[in-house]
């Protein structure tokens, strides 16, 4: 992280203003509306931190698979259908060898104006669970073909993650390790679960504070965060 996007997260963090200049000292606003791209830079950011990590785990996603229209893939939907899906992974071995269509979003539980959203001062996540209904009912049509599998990835920008995160890391940290020896699964398995969470971590914390500090547009990025290790460069867990 940059000096400014690490003194912005830590400031962010803590209630701290992280600027003096107009309104918004603390950035509530910047995280709330799309001016200069801020929403698209948040966004673009978190889906390579996930892109990143299911390239790591074994899956296939080519460009093409980058925010891919629905119609576009093998699901029954009409010609004109306009949504779209963040990721389209097939590959692994899991949710019965179904590929993945993955929506991703990153939510904030605190307004434009520092006030907390309805409903989350008393109940933790509620957003992201209301995220992963929308999601749902959104794409429907995943769901009812049984062709796909459908996951709202979905994170809080304090840090917080949906239930389909965590149940996704888990699933794909067995994929990875499950034809290695007994004697080095479980290390192995920690020292991923250590890497991807982190990745997505100062991912997130990056996307927050690109979202808060950025004046200009942002361009979609479709190349990896770094190159994929090997098992052996792992660290010891």
């Amino acid at each position: 992280m940059r000096d400014e996007e690490f003194v912005c997260c830590m400031k962010f963090r803590l209630g701290m203003a992280i600027n003096f200049d107009g309104p918004d000292t603390h950035g509530f606003q910047h995280l709330a509306d799309n001016r200069g791209g801020r929403l698209n830079a948040r966004h673009s950011g978190m889906l390579a931190g996930w892109r990143q990590v299911m390239v790591e785990a074994g899956g296939q996603i080519p460009d093409r698979n980058v925010e891919r229209l629905l119609h576009n893939t093998h699901v029954p939907v009409p010609a004109g259908d306009l949504r779209r899906l963040d990721l389209v992974v097939p590959g692994f071995n899991v949710a019965h060898g179904l590929p993945f269509f993955c929506d991703i979003t990153v939510i904030s539980p605190v307004s434009r104006n520092g006030q907390p959203r309805a409903g989350t001062s008393n109940r933790g996540g509620r957003y992201l669970e209301l995220a992963d209904a929308d999601n749902t009912a959104t794409y429907q049509p995943v769901v009812d073909s049984g062709l796909g599998a459908l996951y709202c990835l979905g994170c809080e920008v304090y840090g917080r993650w949906g239930q389909p995160c965590i149940t996704l890391m888990s699933a794909l940290v067995r994929e990875r390790t499950r034809m290695l020896n007994p004697r080095v699964r479980r290390g192995t398995a920690l020292g991923l679960q250590h890497r991807w969470w982190g990745i997505l971590s100062v991912t997130l914390q990056k996307a927050v504070a690109t979202a808060i500090l950025r004046q200009t547009g942002e361009d979609l990025q479709t190349s990896l965060l770094e190159p994929v290790p090997g098992i052996a460069d792992l660290p010891v867990v």
